[in-house]
């Protein structure tokens, strides 16, 4: 059986090395999913869309290495009855880095106050709980809603209350609870000036037309509508946007390809093989005095945070979302950052719930 794999999904022939002479590449630009004669596995991005795709039967299984869904039609697959799977959870750990990331240029160019600042979590799954309990670590006031979950607000009345708002909510349409332009100008309205708000969940749960009038609104922007071909008036309103990239750290990205690798042998019933690691760790000497001062004035180590990662350094020209996007492969991760000369027990728990490894002294 065929083994079709989109180009840009990273290390694949590390992970597929027992697997290279079953595997064909190809661009999820070109590739015409109904064409495919011969039984295959497909392993797709979420760049590519099945919806009102013609999927033929020799498609045995569908595998998605990404975290979101709303990419591929379940529902036809469920219909036709092909298995399908995704790399679910797989960039958590980046998403919540870039977001620790943004808050700690937020809070270097003075646009948040911890000490008098709120913010809001809007959904509390994988990515959004793991973000507010840390954010309550460092006593952060913190506040969650989640229709799904128990979280601290029951309602969004009360927006005028929070400085900063991040979302993290699948795409949804036909629920009870649909998050499809969900902070639209009703929403808007509700913000005090100089609201900021992150978006790392999807474009579509953000109305860009209606932000575009509220002029006196911050946004930083990870996720946009029609995907790569963005709107450029837009992504101008923007402090600053990333083409789409929060969850692609080293780490996340490797683990969204070994994800797919598993669910694919795991379809095709062979033996998984177990794979050492690849990924470098950067070793870097932690810096006392910057450290207590960061904690002091911030209450986050802004410049290790920043070193290590600055989302801003990301912003992109319009044209340029899926050259970017394609080759993004380079950021390290706090989880790939080893950091010596930390002999306090306090500050070690800090960088060790942020993500990243102390070296023992």
């Amino acid at each position: 059986m065929k083994i079709l794999i989109d180009k840009n999904i990273p290390y694949v022939e590390h992970f597929f090395a027992d697997h290279l002479d079953q595997i064909e590449y190809f661009s999820d630009e070109d590739f015409e999913i109904e064409n495919v004669k011969e039984d295959s596995v497909v392993v797709v991005r979420s760049t590519y869309k099945t919806h009102g795709k013609k999927i033929p039967k020799s498609i045995k299984f569908l595998c998605s290495a990404s975290t979101g869904e709303d990419h591929i039609d379940k529902k036809e697959l469920n219909n036709m009855k092909i298995p399908y799977a995704f790399s679910t959870g797989a960039n958590a750990i980046a998403v919540r880095e870039y977001i620790f990331s943004a808050l700690a240029l937020l809070l270097k160019e003075e646009k948040l106050n911890k000490a008098t600042d709120r913010i809001l979590i809007i959904g509390i799954g994988n990515i959004g709980e793991g973000i507010q309990n840390t954010l309550n670590y460092f006593d952060f006031n913190v506040e969650s809603f989640d229709p799904f979950k128990k979280s601290s607000l029951d309602t969004l009345e009360n927006l005028k209350d929070f400085k900063l708002i991040s979302l993290h909510v699948p795409l949804t349409k036909h629920s009870k609870y649909p998050t499809k332009n969900l902070v639209n100008r009703e929403f808007l309205r509700n913000l005090n000036d100089g609201s900021i708000i992150i978006n790392t969940s999807r474009g579509g749960v953000l109305l860009e037309k209606d932000f575009i009038e509220f002029n006196n609104l911050n946004l930083i922007s990870d996720v946009f509508i029609n995907e790569p071909n963005i709107d450029c008036q837009f992504l101008e309103r923007n402090l600053f946007g990333t083409p789409h990239i929060a969850g692609h750290s080293q780490f996340s990205r490797y683990q969204m390809t070994k994800m797919g690798y598993e669910n694919v042998v795991n379809f095709l019933g062979v033996k998984k093989t177990n794979k050492k690691s690849i990924l470098e760790n950067k070793n870097t000497e932690l810096n006392e005095d910057v450290f207590k001062h960061d904690m002091e004035k911030f209450g986050f180590p802004v410049s290790l945070m920043l070193d290590t990662y600055n989302p801003k350094l990301d912003h992109f020209e319009c044209v340029d979302f899926k050259k970017i996007r394609d080759n993004y492969n380079n950021r390290i991760g706090y989880s790939q950052v080893v950091i010596k000369g930390c002999d306090d027990k306090t500050d070690r728990s800090a960088l060790e719930m942020l993500g990243f490894k102390v070296q023992d002294n």
